[in-house]
């Protein structure tokens, strides 16, 4: 794949104080790129700097350094908006609006037909869950279907890049699961998209790449699967155990016992040694898969490679 993003040494400073002025560097030497048609997410801690470089991206502010390219161009004053769709953490919407003005109003900003409106956007309502309040002013909907309408308004025009922040904060379980299948369905038609996220079970749910940041650097670029590879396995014994005493099992209780195991050939010996024993029987084994949040807890905690 080809690149579609990318970011080169990116510094954003914010002053701090009322009286005595400093400045607080918020971003520092970012650099990363997005290969087209993949799903990146952008994890990091609260106050990392992911807001923030959505918002140079999206144009909202200017960086002191550094240089962005979309397309293999360099963009001044943020992507451009008929060829991307952004969902900030918190969408904020005139209030009186009803969802279908605000997305007829914010269609045609970015280029649509007017034939075309109404129709797209009963479909995305019906999509995304909001039908019942889309001629309803935003005021009287839940913060749910708020996120929701403010989804809509970023896959409206059918971008090819979609830079989504926090897009699964506010949803219920069902809204999740909602979301997560339109943003699989998108990808797979060949969107790509670019989002941040705490919830990172969802995230792995959804991504093929990760980019982590940490107090304003990159500290790790690369695809799902190498940061959360290493998978080990867990076989589960019942019986006596004694004469396996030198792999410290861990007793589970009721006579059970679990061993963790870092290889295959550590697995395969284990059920030889135990094949044909009377005093134990094997209850299970699976593989023991590393989760996108044990990388990351790992990675924040220098324990990963940068």
């Amino acid at each position: 794949m080809s690149v579609l993003l990318e970011v080169r040494d990116v510094c954003l400073s914010v002053p701090t104080g009322h009286v005595i002025q400093g400045r607080k560097q918020v971003l520092d030497q970012v650099s990363f790129s997005v290969e087209r048609g993949s799903a990146t997410a952008y994890l990091g801690a609260n106050g990392a700097g992911k807001t923030s470089t959505f918002r140079i991206l999206c144009g909202l502010c200017r960086c002191d350094s550094g240089q962005v390219f979309f397309d293999k161009s360099e963009v001044h004053g943020g992507l451009p908006s008929k060829r991307f769709g952004f969902m900030p953490e918190q969408p904020y919407f005139y209030r009186n609006l009803t969802p279908f003005e605000l997305l007829r109003g914010l269609g045609r900003l970015s280029g649509m037909a007017q034939q075309h409106l109404t129709g797209k956007i009963g479909e995305w309502a019906e999509r995304l869950a909001f039908a019942a309040v889309l001629h309803q002013p935003l005021h009287t909907c839940s913060k749910g279907q708020v996120q929701r309408v403010g989804l809509a308004q970023a896959l409206l025009h059918e971008p090819e890049f979609i830079l989504l922040d926090e897009p699964l904060s506010g949803l219920d379980p069902m809204g999740r699961e909602q979301v997560k299948q339109v943003l699989r369905d998108i990808h797979a038609q060949g969107a790509t998209l670019l989002f941040s996220s705490h919830i990172l079970s969802d995230a792995e749910a959804i991504c093929d790449a990760v980019l982590v940041l940490d107090s304003g650097r990159i500290v790790h670029q690369g695809e799902l699967g190498d940061l959360i590879g290493g998978s080990g396995w867990v076989v589960m014994i019942e019986g006596d155990v004694t004469f396996l005493a030198d792999l410290q099992p861990e007793n589970m209780g009721q006579g059970r016992f679990r061993f963790l195991l870092e290889s295959e050939n550590q697995r395969d010996a284990l059920i030889t040694r135990i094949i044909g024993m009377k005093h134990c029987r094997l209850l299970a084994v699976e593989q023991q898969r590393r989760t996108l949040e044990d990388a990351f807890v790992a990675l924040l905690n220098g324990e990963g490679e940068t």
